[in-house]
């Protein structure tokens, strides 16, 4: 019994390694579909559309925030910094967003409260 969307073939991947994965092709600079994403890497179409849902998401908090790091004797504090409005509001405009229309809300906790 055969289920549809289901490839014995591929081999299980974790989100980082597909994460790793899916960076490094779109460096290429070569526009490619979710599908052709995961017909050339090898990596279910699932994960690839999730995967490309959290870079969408971790774009768009950047664009917003900026990560800050200090050292505080043993410590190593890592927070959120809101950028200044005209620097988001320039962002903002250079980075139009086209989301894919998902069920998953996984990571709605880093979009951009406006």
């Amino acid at each position: 019994m055969a289920f549809p969307g289901f490839h014995p073939s591929m081999e299980r991947v974790g989100y980082i390694d597909a994460m790793a994965r899916i960076v490094r092709e779109l460096r290429n600079g070569v526009p490619l579909s979710i599908g052709e994403l995961s017909r050339k890497l090898d990596i279910d179409r699932r994960t690839v559309g999730r995967v490309i849902d959290v870079l969408l998401d971790i774009q768009e908090a950047f664009n917003s925030q900026a990560i800050t790091t200090e050292k505080r004797g043993r410590r190593f504090l890592v927070a959120f910094k809101e950028r200044g409005a005209a620097i988001r509001k320039s962002l903002r405009s250079a980075t139009h967003v086209v989301r894919r229309n998902t069920q998953f809300g996984l990571w709605s906790f880093l979009k951009r409260k406006e």
